[in-house]
């Protein structure tokens, strides 16, 4: 389990727009760019921020799992750095 690759994955879909794109495109090739266990990818892909916390995930940046979904894009929560 590799927690600073999840949570660095988990900051740059906040931080990095290109990260966003990549992963709303290819979910798994954005992935691929991090060293990630096989549980962490199942977490991340099922797009369900609870579970992502047993796996080390930090709180609040699990909650960035969901700008996945393009229908969260208006929440003011994503526009705050």
């Amino acid at each position: 389990m590799s927690r600073y690759h999840l949570n660095r994955f988990l900051f740059d879909l906040k931080m990095k727009p290109d990260t966003l794109s990549r992963a709303r495109t290819d979910l798994d090739k954005a992935l691929s760019d991090y060293d990630l266990s096989a549980d962490e990818v199942a977490a991340l892909k099922s797009k369900d921020p609870r579970q992502l916390r047993p796996l080390g995930a930090h709180g609040m940046l699990s909650l960035y799992l969901m700008r996945l979904d393009p229908e969260f894009d208006d929440n003011i929560y994503w526009t705050q750095k």
